[in-house]
């Protein structure tokens, strides 16, 4: 069977291929070797070769009347950011593929972006330990780094980057220090944007720039996070959220799961690993469900931690600080989902792809790349820490 493929055509909004008719569109199809005569084709004594169609065509024949494709009037599009998302344990491929199509479809994101799925060795329930090793194994890496390249050979510059549960340890460990260095991963991408765009000094034409990173639930421990995790993601993206639930089921178990593997001196991946340790016994806290702790206390030597920077968040800080607090805050954003009781299950941990305000929110980061203090469904809270400004079902009028 033949078939035509065409690349770089652009889809408004009608859903129609072409932005504008085209005048026309020639298709030369390959015929069959007894009618090859028509093109004129000379073998190597100068004359033409009728051909009865029981001789085999040269190879030059073959390659001279390749089938080809000719627009005129072409409209070249224009290239979209690319939105990766890399999903959670133990979601194979057909799953992540639904609930990250379903959020696709239920948002218009389509039409902003190019939808890339990053599937990894997820593994299922009794492996989870193993899950979290793969996530940082170097083929895992090599496999991200290859994904980055290719679409930064493919013309794409903005790359927007979405992590689900424990995808956030994929992507924690691509961008993992190498011997104090940034990894090949963070090599690819300039430094963070400003609001107002890249600004790329010289030599760094050819860098991807992150236009931002949404961590949705993310099951990563709270102290390498802090430690150094964050440092290694914020160097390249100025627009960092999380997005988390007090009440998050799936991390309650996570937290005490690796608890006791810490307890039993199970080895765990380099990015998840602390410098502070604990004798005997402890939950491992989880980024995704102890959501207000991050902040690093006053005085913790932390020198190199990336604060608070931008002035509208320099006057929450100085409020905190008015109000006797001692924490400094991390220049992310957190959004506590708590409060949402509409399409979110008892688990509590994958409302991303069916509640539609959290779905209005994850797109309004994307598309229009305002912090959560620029967004108007959000309410301050304190410190970094946002809710939506939504009534609880139990709320009477």
């Amino acid at each position: 069977s033949r078939g035509v493929s065409v690349e770089g055509h652009l889809f408004d909004v009608t859903g129609m291929p072409f932005t504008r008719r085209v005048q026309q569109i020639i298709v030369d199809v390959a015929s069959p070797a007894p009618k090859y005569e028509s093109l004129g084709l000379k073998d190597e004594t100068g004359t033409t070769d009728e051909g009865n169609g029981d001789e085999e065509m040269a190879p030059s024949s073959e390659i001279t009347a390749a089938p080809s494709l000719r627009v005129e009037g072409w409209v070249k599009a224009k290239s979209k950011p690319a939105l990766i998302f890399i999903p959670g344990f133990n979601s194979w491929l057909q799953h992540s593929l639904e609930t990250f199509g379903q959020m696709i479809a239920m948002t218009q994101l389509a039409q902003n972006v190019y939808p890339i799925l990053y599937e990894w060795p997820a593994a299922q329930v009794l492996t989870y330990r193993l899950a979290s090793l793969m996530s940082a194994s170097m083929n895992n890496r090599k496999n991200f780094l290859q994904l980055i390249e290719g679409l930064r050979s493919e013309g794409i510059t903005d790359i927007h980057i979405i992590t689900h549960s424990m995808g956030v340890q994929t992507l924690m460990a691509a961008f993992e220090d190498v011997d104090g260095a940034p990894s090949p991963v963070a090599k690819c991408f300039g430094p963070a944007p400003t609001l107002t765009g890249p600004h790329l000094s010289s030599g760094l034409e050819n860098r991807l720039v992150c236009r931002s990173i949404t961590l949705l639930n993310p099951d990563f421990p709270v102290a390498p996070f802090i430690e150094r995790g964050f440092q290694t993601i914020r160097r390249v993206s100025s627009l960092i959220t999380v997005v988390g639930d007090k009440g998050d089921q799936a991390l309650f178990w996570s937290s005490l799961i690796n608890g006791i593997f810490n307890r039993l001196q199970y080895s765990q991946p380099s990015p998840c690993d602390s410098r502070k340790t604990e004798a005997g016994f402890h939950f491992e806290h989880r980024v995704g469900r102890h959501i207000e702790e991050m902040c690093i206390s006053a005085g913790s030597g932390s020198e190199r931690m990336i604060l608070r920077q931008t002035s509208i968040e320099k006057s929450i800080e100085n409020a905190s600080e008015s109000n006797g607090e001692q924490d400094h805050w991390l220049d992310l954003d957190v959004i506590d989902t708590t409060g949402l009781d509409t399409n979110v299950n008892d688990l509590r941990h994958s409302a991303y792809n069916v509640n539609a305000i959290l779905l209005r929110d994850i797109e309004e980061i994307i598309v229009t790349g305002k912090r959560a203090s620029q967004r108007s469904s959000l309410l301050h809270r304190k410190g970094n820490v946002y809710e939506f400004c939504h009534a609880p079902s139990f709320v009477k009028m």
